[in-house]
């Protein structure tokens, strides 16, 4: 961190993109398990309850949401890190094989289901689920970087849930199958390929079949509004058809998928009419008419309150006309999906035809370029407490006992002890390490898991804070590794930091209030703002501290937070941050 700036020096904020090598998945989102069942394919499986919880071993291990868990039983809220190469199994869902690591937790009555893997591999898992009627390999390209690109410009979704993607259409859908050769082979090809608009991500939107017409973005989402998602003829798209479809809906059902989406409709309606339409002749504006009354709702809410609740092919898309029929409504459209971006449809055409990628990314994202991400070449230096990760081990090297010393200190300090290896790695650049960690350059360092993510060192020297950038990070690590899952994040963070300077510390009023400090801790913030944040939170701690002594507060960390200290403060418990 640069010391001309007013913010503390070690200060953290949550990574808004991610390292390419580290991507948290929540298998089975919509429908969560009360139990999996997780075998060894191969090996020994493994499994802590807690990181600092001694490692057990066995040939399966089944997980309940229930008080039971086998084996150990006897746990009210059942949690575990599992590793090796597995099958796990839930309530009939098809089988998930992996090698990468699990995190298993319950949470009133289910389980919350999150696998750690490289980017590309998640890439692949996404191209079995996406790209299923693609028989080019150009068109496999395409949706292999549309998907990299996409996961690289949402990757904050659920950054304050614990997971960076869920595995459902709000995110992208995750295959549980192993990919085929001919996905791996797309994936490979275009290994750190994405799609950039002025030097950014690009939000690579993309649909089945467009219908012969692109939709502007702000079409489907009114704050979305990239000059890259605009309304143009597809005439790929229209080669083997429009897709056309019909669906007739009764007046009742139409109000009862409204109703189960928290919307009333008129009683007794009897006429659905499109009010307006979109630059690309989508329905837009709806409006039921007749009865005890009018209601007007947009074609986006009708289509998912509908599909949510009678099947996601009723009302394919919003480019439709509609007409009366008896109690019934006809919707005659063609198309399916919100439109914007990339047609899978039109993409598979222009592959057919001899187009590559770049012609078909470039069609569907006009005014966007192909950027790649360097090829950085890393090395690894290790022994049982330390990897070091870096482009230049011999020069970086040196790191190591500093952060050996570093680690002794702050655990003496504490009088606890990691029971895993610590990961330093350390970008070559400013840019790289902006670029992959999606960290702005006021941000000396992150942690995720147990790597801490650290400008080059040179940087870190220059402005004189390498030494306390890491001890700052080693206290991030062990609260970490003794923190209950619902601490809020105001709590992790003002500890971490009166930990790491309890003389600075001060007492006294936060700056802001507790619930915008959460609210900038789980979201992200400006320099000064989050500033502000980290601050407030030290100061609330520090007073805790003070009024209940220090080991009172750490004890804390795995009981949970008093109902009476968090009704004090004035915060809920809102989800922990990304350390």
């Amino acid at each position: 961190m640069k010391p001309s700036l007013t913010i503390p020096i070690a200060m953290l904020l949550l990574p808004s993109l991610l390292c390419a090598e580290d991507v948290r998945v929540r298998l089975r989102t919509a429908h969560p398990p009360a139990s999996v069942t997780i075998r060894s394919t191969e090996g020994t499986l493994r499994w802590r309850r807690c990181l600092t919880c001694e490692e057990q071993s066995g040939s399966s291990l089944t997980i309940m949401a229930s008080a039971k868990s086998t084996p150990p039983e006897g746990n009210n809220d059942p949690e575990f890190f599992v590793t090796g190469r597995y099958e796990l199994n839930s309530d009939g869902a098809p089988s998930f094989y992996s090698q990468f690591p699990l995190h298993v937790r319950a949470k009133s009555g289910i389980l919350l289901i999150v696998v750690t893997m490289p980017l590309e591999e998640y890439v692949q898992h996404v191209l079995m689920a996406e790209s299923g009627d693609f028989r080019n390999q150009e068109s496999m390209k395409a949706m292999a970087i549309a998907t990299r690109t996409y996961a690289t410009r949402f990757a904050h979704q659920h950054k304050n849930e614990g997971f960076d993607f869920c595995d459902t259409t709000h995110c992208q859908v995750f295959h549980w199958k192993e990919a085929n050769d001919r996905i791996r082979n797309a994936v490979k090809a275009t290994e750190g390929k994405t799609v950039a608009y002025h030097g950014e991500a690009a939000s690579t939107y993309f649909h089945q079949n467009c219908g012969g017409t692109t939709a502007a973005a702000s079409e489907a989402w009114a704050q979305v509004a990239e000059p890259y998602l605009t309304v143009h003829t597809d005439p790929y798209c229209l080669v083997n058809g429009e897709l056309k479809w019909e669906t007739s809906l009764t007046r009742e059902k139409i109000s009862e998928a409204l109703r189960l989406s928290g919307i009333e409709s008129p009683a007794t309606w009897n006429h659905l009419e499109i009010r307006t339409r979109a630059k690309s002749g989508r329905a837009q504006l709806l409006f039921l008419t007749g009865g005890s009354g009018n209601l007007s709702l947009s074609a986006s809410t009708l289509r998912f309150a509908v599909n949510r609740a009678f099947g996601w092919n009723n009302i394919r898309s919003d480019l439709y006309d509609v007409r009366d029929s008896g109690d019934n409504v006809l919707f005659s459209g063609r198309g399916a999906g919100h439109g914007v971006g990339l047609c899978q449809a039109g993409a598979e055409e222009m592959a057919r035809q001899g187009k590559n990628f770049r012609e078909i990314l470039s069609f569907y994202y006009p005014g966007t370029e192909i950027q790649e991400s360097a090829q950085e070449s890393w090395e690894k230096r290790s022994d049982e407490q330390l990897e070091l990760l870096s482009t230049r081990p011999d020069m970086d090297s040196e790191i190591i006992p500093l952060a050996k010393r570093l680690l002794r200190e702050t655990e003496a300090n504490l009088g606890w002890k990691l029971s895993f290896q610590v990961r330093l790695q350390i970008y070559p650049s400013l840019d790289s390490y902006r670029n992959n960690t999606g960290q702005p350059g006021w941000v000396a360092a992150s942690t995720r898991g147990r790597t801490i993510r650290l400008q080059p060192m040179a940087e870190l020297r220059k402005h004189g804070v390498l030494e306390a950038t890491l001890r700052h990070e080693l206290i991030h690590l062990l609260v970490e590794s003794r923190a209950t899952g619902n601490l809020p994040p105001w709590f992790r963070e003002g500890l971490v930091l009166y930990l790491a300077d309890a003389e600075g510390a001060g007492i006294g009023s936060p700056v802001i209030p507790v619930g915008q400090i959460n609210e900038i801790l789980t979201k992200g913030g400006t320099q000064e703002n989050s500033r502000q944040a980290y601050h407030s939170a030290q100061k609330i701690v520090a007073s805790l501290v003070l009024k209940y002594g220090k080991q009172k507060v750490l004890s804390w960390l795995s009981a949970g937070l008093p109902v009476d200290i968090v009704a004090s403060v004035g915060g809920g418990g809102a989800a922990a941050p990304d350390h």
